[in-house]
This record gives structure tokens, sequence and C-alpha cells, in this order.
């Protein structure tokens, strides 16, 4: 079971891993974008009032954007370390294993499904 139990870890980790090297590069390759002499152009002297508007929208929209990935990167650190430690998997709601196939999908989830639905459900308010 150990053996099982270690190659499951090393097949978390290389996921959790190729994951968080993707997610640097499409954000490393998103800000060269912006920042390379393509930059949208059409908008470096906005005419008017909306112009302006759109401009604003468009950088809050990309802060959001880059935010949301910043926050998934911190959480994947989170799931690395627990890795280390051999806490990686274990829901922190009910003690059991996470299942692999969610881990492959969302590898820094910290709740098995049902711990999720549960605390998802305990938050939306009764009418």
């Amino acid at each position: 079971m150990a053996v099982n139990d270690s190659n499951r870890r090393k097949m978390l980790k290389k996921t959790l891993l190729d994951r968080k090297k993707k997610m640097w590069n499409d954000l490393r390759d998103e800000l060269f974008r912006k920042l390379g002499k393509e930059y949208n152009t059409q908008f470096d002297n906005p005419r008017d009032v909306e112009e302006m508007a759109l401009i604003d929208i468009i950088e809050d929209t990309g802060l959001a954007i880059a935010d949301v990935r910043r926050e998934e990167l911190e959480k994947m650190d989170v799931a690395l370390r627990k890795i280390e430690d051999g806490t990686y998997g274990v829901c922190e709601g009910c003690a059991e294993e996470i299942d692999e196939e969610r881990l492959r999908v969302m590898p820094f989830a910290t709740h098995c499904v049902k711990c999720k639905s549960d605390t998802e459900t305990a938050k939306k308010p009764t009418l």
C-alpha cells in the first residue's frame, strides 16, 4: 500500500507542477503580449470619456484575472508543501483521501467533493 501511496503522490505532484508551470507560462506570455510593441495603440490617446472608461474596464478586468491566477499559484505552493509533509490529498473536512480525479482537475483542492458541497450549501442564504 505504501508503494501505491508513493506513486500516487509522485503522479499528483507532477500534475501539480505541470499545471503551475503552464499557468506561469500563460501569465508570462500574456504580460509580454500586453507590454510588447503590438500593445493596443488605438487606446494610447483616448479621445473621449467613453474610451477612457473602456480602458479602465479593460485594465480592471486584467487585474482581476491576474489576481485569480496569483491566488491559484499560491494555493499550488501550499499543495506542494503538503506533498512534502505527507498531508496532500487529504480532505480538511473529513480527513478522507480526496478522489484522484478531483485532484487532477483541481490539484490544489483541500476538500473532497462532498465536504466542498456541504460547505457551499451552508454558505447559501436561506430565503
